[in-house]
């Protein structure tokens, strides 16, 4: 998935209302689809469509030629299956997200992309699972900072750049991701290699950029 594609959301509880808002916040296009959408969801940053997502009709209204993800987080497992295989079926390069009841999301392999559970339906889980393998979100601080696990693009503007210079002010590299390799100021970014990144939440969107490829726009 590219950091700048279009979002489509079904469901505006809890789960669905603060994960579109995530999004929002950081220059995305979202859309939220409820048959009765929480007033609080409504707002300049969000598209809010009132309908039921499970019709092809109300689905497809909601997606545009720029939507890259479909996410069914509602509280009802077989709505969201419905919501991801009705996705696919408008177009096989839509990555889909279910939120579903069941351990055994293996069994769902051949419906949706992937599935979470409600035990991990945090905020941050229905972020990580939207967002695909490239950012995560692995905590936010105080909800000012948050630490980012996220790789660096082949072709991306921090790609062989010294840390002190790719980067905003508000931001710190802490470490290769998995490897507990202490990074330093003079540190050069690597293409294709994972990095856990602390950044204040307003410049979030100028490091992700810095860490996306030319192609990913």
């Amino acid at each position: 998935m590219t950091e700048s594609g279009h979002i489509v959301i079904a469901g505006s509880g809890r789960v669905g209302h603060r994960v579109a808002q995530h999004f929002a916040d950081r220059g995305r296009d979202v859309t939220v689809i409820d048959p009765e959408p929480d007033e609080a969801v409504e707002g300049d940053d969000i598209e809010v469509l009132e309908g039921d997502a499970t019709k092809p009709s109300v689905l497809e209204a909601a997606i545009t030629d720029h939507t890259d993800v479909v996410g069914a987080l509602t509280d009802k497992e077989d709505t969201n299956l419905v919501v991801c295989m009705a996705a696919k079926r408008h177009d096989a390069d839509i990555r889909t997200v279910a939120r579903i009841e069941d351990r055994a999301g293996d069994e769902y392999e051949a419906y949706v992309d992937q599935v979470y559970f409600p035990e991990r339906a945090s905020v941050r889980a229905g972020v990580n699972a939207l967002a695909g393998s490239d950012v995560r979100t692995i905590e936010e601080v105080t909800g000012e900072l948050e630490v980012l696990d996220v790789r660096v693009d082949y072709g991306a503007p921090a790609a062989g750049e010294v840390v002190a210079d790719a980067l905003p002010e508000g931001t710190v590299v802490i470490a290769e991701s998995g490897g507990h390799v202490a990074v330093q100021h003079s540190t050069r970014l690597i293409e294709g290699r994972r990095y856990l990144v602390a950044a204040d939440r307003d410049v979030v969107g100028e490091v992700l950029e810095q860490f996306r490829g030319e192609g990913d726009g």
